[in-house]
């Protein structure tokens, strides 16, 4: 019995055989998977890896996770090193803030609004003089060198009488006003709230 004993005592599992892997980026502070096991970050040393197949996974935000397969020696150290590449996404955003925009080129842009209404001194004679208040307003990118327009007044949609105005120079983020009188023929039985002024035919020279 006591060399029996002594027999199954000298039978003990051998150590098993491992090394290590030292991995490292460009940039560097990227997630390290070993065989989808977490180990850190770049740069990183991860021991006690047992000998054989192992496959290594680096992934960073902003960038292509890249992977490889190793063969780890017993006792022996690895070193797996990567750069790498920015993701479509980013490539994109820095590209964006490299490349010069092109400059919208300066045109200008007119806008012109009013209202119709009676003078002070209202005349009950037909025609009847009617006072138009019009504004013009630069919205684009240049000045306006001259800028005109025709102040036409409907009655049911039908052009009864109409008015040129000229603004003159109106400058890129300006606007210029006008008041002028109009004197218009107004059918038999017309109300005001039937009287439909519209600005049209707006000309503008740069």
């Amino acid at each position: 019995m006591l060399v029996l004993s002594v027999f199954l005592c000298g039978c003990s599992t051998l150590p098993e055989k491992t090394g290590s892997v030292k991995v490292t980026s460009s940039p560097s502070g990227a997630d390290v998977y070993l065989d989808n096991e977490y180990h850190g970050t770049t740069p990183a040393t991860i021991t006690a890896v047992p000998a054989g197949n192992h496959t290594v996974e680096i992934r960073q935000s902003g960038y292509e996770t890249w992977s490889t397969s190793i063969t780890v020696t017993s006792a022996g150290t690895l070193n797996v090193s990567t750069s790498l590449k920015p993701s479509a996404a980013t490539t994109m955003t820095t590209a964006g803030t490299i490349v010069p925009t092109t400059t919208k080129k300066g045109t200008p842009e007119i806008h012109v609004d009013g209202y119709w209404t009676y003078p002070a001194i209202r005349s009950y004679t037909n025609p009847v003089s009617l006072l138009v208040h019009a504004e013009g307003a630069n919205v684009g990118y240049a000045d306006a060198r001259v800028v005109t327009a025709s102040a036409n007044m409907y009655y049911n949609d039908q052009q009864i009488c109409w008015t040129k105005l000229y603004f003159g120079t109106i400058p890129a983020g300006g606007h210029a006003t006008k008041d002028t009188m109009i004197s218009c023929s107004l059918p038999s039985g017309s109300s005001d709230n039937d009287l439909v002024i519209k600005f049209e035919n707006v000309v503008v020279s740069q």
